[in-house]
């Protein structure tokens, strides 16, 4: 059989004379030219999960091209030093008085290079920021803690880029610890703190809808509270509920230690029994009386605990809004990943309660990094969303009203095209519009898409060995994450430095 084939094929050949195969061939490539020209762009639907996709002269003769993003990597090399637990030595080159305060401006050593994607600002605002870059000065002297609240959506779950930032920002300015945690949440991410809990606590959201046993809006400043017992349950006997926190062992060293815990809880209703434990051994214990409102209950360590475990006794559960790991002085970078979110859930807080943490905490800078999830096909959908994401910025500038505010904008997001990996076709009109959101209220605005290389970056990044962006074309991997982090950073600190060098000048 095989050898007849064979014959068949010889004899076809034989007959096929070379001007004869020279037309055929130029038949079929007339045919595909007129298929070209005349096939639907956007293709011929045949049902709800098949479309016939053909390609046009246009993207024949200019297919799209792999962004060349070597030089943004060679730029943003990640070079983790060791960090020690010491006293930074300041050389006092450079000082000045502030509030009867002697503060030394040292401007920050980075790369400034032709990648540098600048933190855009207001009109004549270009020292919107300057107020907390006189915060981190003072820090840098061992002049109280600060704190940078990063809010963003999944792209910064598991401490990505977040980690990094902190890493490099407590490096610089001092400080150690995670900063802000909220406890119990949503998905168990190992990072910063590796989290384990008894089976008996509870979680009330916000988001992606308020919870229905809910009947007031204080939720801290996450879209979520915890409570070791349910709030329809109306028995009186005593509850007894724990929650540990240990070290990373992927986490930064500078997360790993920390010499205080400070525990934020409300609606204290009957006495409250706090113990704190560290490998088994009782280290701490109090009790804490009914009071309404909020209380800030902390807990001093003589030396850095690798793990404790908090248990916590009462016949009635308050509302637990998170937990911050620190030092006496330094910076702290809270990490607060909303999965799903566009973030324009802060209306929805209790203001007057947010408003004390913000304090607190002295919060003096928010990262918002929004926007992924708004990406629509329908621009009307994109403009609603902008609408409601502004009226956040407002409600933030209330409640907290000493932090400035950095929008950070959406990575590149790529969707297949045929054959191609290209933008997403309305993200660009959606950081336009998020920039635009950002400056008109008085906040800074950085461009992570650009930052990545622009349009059509996110495929060099996904096919990168090794990978720096996942497979979805929307997720960084830990890697890319940590050199967007790199790029944000230099980012701050070239403004930093604008501040540092108007105050020597003086």
């Amino acid at each position: 059989m095989q050898n007849t084939k064979n014959k068949i094929f010889i004899i076809f050949a034989k007959k096929m004379k070379p001007i004869r195969i020279f037309l055929f061939v130029l038949l079929v490539l007339a045919g595909l030219s007129i298929l070209m020209i005349f096939f639907p762009k956007d293709g011929i639907k045949i049902n709800d999960d098949i479309t016939l996709q053909f390609e046009t002269w246009d993207e024949f003769l200019n297919p799209v091209k792999q962004k060349d993003i070597s030089e943004i990597l060679a730029n943003n090399q990640i070079v983790e030093d060791s960090i020690d637990i010491v006293d930074t030595i300041v050389d006092n080159t450079d000082t000045a008085y502030i509030d009867s305060m002697q503060i030394v401006y040292t401007p920050i050593q980075i790369d400034v290079d032709s990648t540098l994607q600048k933190i855009e600002f207001p009109k004549n605002k270009d020292t919107l920021l300057y107020s907390f870059y006189r915060q981190l000065a003072e820090v840098q002297n061992k002049h109280g803690k600060i704190h940078i609240i990063h809010y963003g959506d999944s792209q910064i779950e598991v401490d990505r880029m977040t980690s990094f930032i902190r890493y490099k920002m407590q490096r610089t300015f001092g400080g150690y610890g995670c900063g802000y945690h909220s406890g119990i949440q949503a998905f168990d991410f190992t990072e910063p703190l590796i989290v384990k809990y008894s089976d008996n606590w509870h979680r009330y959201f916000l988001f992606p809808h308020k919870d229905s046993l809910v009947t007031h809006r204080r939720f801290g400043i996450n879209y979520f509270f915890t409570t070791f017992k349910a709030l329809d349950d109306t028995t009186k006997d005593e509850i007894n509920a724990s929650i540990q926190f240990a070290n990373s062992p992927t986490a930064y060293s500078n997360v790993k230690y920390f010499t205080h815990l400070s525990i934020y809880i409300g609606n204290v209703t009957s006495d409250l029994n706090i113990k704190i434990f560290e490998d088994e051994a009782l280290i701490n214990e109090k009790v804490i009386s009914p009071k309404e409102g909020l209380q800030i209950i902390g807990f001093d360590f003589e030396h850095s605990p690798k793990n404790i475990k908090i248990e916590y006794s009462s016949v009635q559960s308050p509302e637990i809004y998170g937990y911050v790991f620190d030092t006496p002085s330094g910076v702290f970078v809270d990490n607060m990943p909303v999965r799903g979110s566009g973030g324009t859930f802060f209306g929805g807080f209790n203001f007057s309660l947010a408003a004390q943490i913000y304090s607190s905490l002295n919060t003096r800078l928010i990262l918002l990094q929004f926007g992924g999830n708004a990406v629509s096909k329908d621009t009307n959908y994109i403009k609603n969303y902008i609408h409601y994401f502004s009226k956040q910025l407002g409600y933030l500038h209330i409640m907290a009203p000493k932090a400035q505010i950095i929008v950070i904008g959406p990575a590149d997001m790529s969707e297949k095209k045929k054959n191609s990996y290209v933008t997403r076709s309305t993200l660009p009109f959606l950081i336009k519009k998020l920039k635009e959101a950002a400056l008109k209220n008085d906040c800074a605005f950085w461009n992570m898409q650009e930052a990545m290389g622009g349009e059509n970056s996110m495929p060099s990044w996904v096919f990168h060995n090794p990978p720096l962006a996942e497979k979805d074309f929307i997720h960084f991997t830990p890697q890319g994450a940590k050199i967007v982090a790199m790029m944000f950073y230099k980012s701050l600190m070239y403004d930093y430095n604008k501040f540092i060098n108007s105050q020597i000048t003086k």
